[in-house]
């Protein structure tokens, strides 16, 4: 949890790496983010061997992370009204942490609250783009969808992960074994939903041409 799915985050970077000329610029907008994700979880890691508490980064990647993201989604959704929803959001969810961080939730505690706002939002962006690719109703042209496979695993991980970041700052507040280890539990199936994520993402990769 703490080191092997970290590093697999190389998996889909490598991935894209070596078939960059075939990456639709659009895709490159997914690049970019692993990148974000490798360094931060790098520099969290370096953090933590030194005794220092790293969840600030975590604010700062949580507005990062949802810029890059919305920015990925203004350029595969089609509807007019779902892209501009998106660059208000693009302005209003960061403001939203800022407050949180300031006024509510310190930035070396978790975001409890606005990490599973994120999520919910994200997860309405992959929603929205598979009720517009549902369209099509073509298996096959899903099958070999580049964007429907990294749709897929921001969809399985944010779902998945909206458990873990409502739940989390619970988990932690108790420090007897059970709770210790329920902790554990939570986090090990966070690990395994990334660890999927950046699967899908090697995949959709893989089979991009660029168009």
């Amino acid at each position: 949890m703490g080191l092997i799915v970290p590093v697999s985050v190389l998996i889909p970077i490598s991935v894209a790496v070596v078939k960059y000329r075939q990456v639709d610029r659009v895709l490159l907008l997914i690049f970019y983010y692993l990148l974000l994700d490798g360094a931060v979880d790098l520099f969290a890691i370096i953090l933590a061997d030194h005794a220092v508490n790293n969840l600030p980064l975590l604010h700062i990647y949580t507005i990062l992370e949802f810029l890059l993201l919305s920015f990925f989604y203004i350029k595969i959704l089609k509807d007019p009204l779902a892209r501009n929803i998106i660059k208000f959001l693009m302005v209003l969810f960061p403001l939203i942490c800022i407050i949180n961080f300031t006024f509510f939730q310190s930035i070396f505690r978790f975001n409890t609250y606005t990490r599973p706002l994120e999520v919910l939002i994200v997860m309405a962006y992959s929603l929205t783009y598979f009720a517009q690719a549902n369209e099509a109703n073509d298996v096959k042209a899903w099958s070999g969808n580049s964007l429907i496979w990294v749709n897929i695993g921001i969809l399985l991980y944010f779902s998945g992960a909206l458990f873990v970041y409502s739940f989390s700052n619970l988990t932690t507040a108790y420090t007897s074994p059970k709770y210790k280890l329920l902790n554990l539990f939570i986090w090990n199936i966070h690990a395994s939903l990334l660890l999927s994520m950046y699967l899908l993402f090697s995949w959709g990769f893989y089979i991009c041409r660029k168009t």
